[in-house]
C-alpha cells in the first residue's frame, strides 16, 4: 500500500473492507521535510566570550559575538572578539553547517601585516551555543601561531 494513502472502511453487508484513499500530497523534502524540523533556527546574534591559552601558556578571555545568518542548513555570518595582542578581531564567516544540534564553520581575515583562520566545531541547545574553535595567526613579525579557544555564547 501507498504510504501517502488512509484506509478508509466501507461497511458492505456486514463486513468491515479496507479500501485504500489517495490523499494526494506531494512527499516532503528540502526546507519542508523532516531535516528541517530537526534543525534549529540559529540566525541572529550570539554573545559571550571566548577563552583560551596562547602559546607561551598564557591564559586570556574576552568579549564575543557571533553573529549568523542561516539559508536552510547553510551558516555565513561574522565572529568578533577581543584578543589581547590583537586587539579587535573581525572574522568574516564564509562557510558553514548546521545539523540537529551540532554546528561548525571557518572563516578567514587578512590584516596588512597578518592574517587569521578560524574553524569552529560546536552545539546549539535552545539559546546556547558552546564549542572550541581552532585559531590560526600568520604575522609577518610573529610567525605562524596555533591556538584552540572555547566559546560559550547566549542568543540574544
Amino acid at each position: 500500500m501507498n504510504p501517502r494513502s488512509l484506509d478508509a472502511f466501507v461497511l458492505l453487508r456486514g463486513l468491515v473492507h479496507p479500501r485504500p484513499i489517495a490523499l494526494g500530497i506531494p512527499p516532503q523534502s528540502g526546507p519542508l521535510g523532516c531535516d528541517r524540523l530537526l534543525r534549529p533556527d540559529v540566525s541572529g546574534v550570539w554573545k559571550g566570550s571566548i577563552e583560551s591559552t596562547d602559546k607561551r601558556g598564557h591564559k586570556w578571555q574576552g568579549p564575543a559575538e557571533l553573529t549568523l545568518n542561516q539559508n536552510g542548513d547553510a551558516i555565513t555570518g561574522t565572529l568578533v572578539f577581543t584578543h589581547p595582542q590583537a586587539g579587535r578581531v573581525q572574522v568574516p564567516i564564509t562557510s558553514g553547517v548546521v545539523s540537529k544540534a551540532s554546528l561548525t564553520f571557518s572563516g578567514q581575515n587578512k590584516f596588512p601585516m597578518a592574517s587569521v583562520e578560524i574553524t569552529f566545531h560546536g552545539s546549539v541547545s535552545g539559546t546556547t551555543l558552546s564549542g572550541t574553535a581552532d585559531m590560526t595567526s600568520r604575522s609577518m613579525i610573529l610567525g605562524p601561531a596555533t591556538e584552540t579557544a572555547s566559546l560559550s555564547l547566549q542568543k540574544e
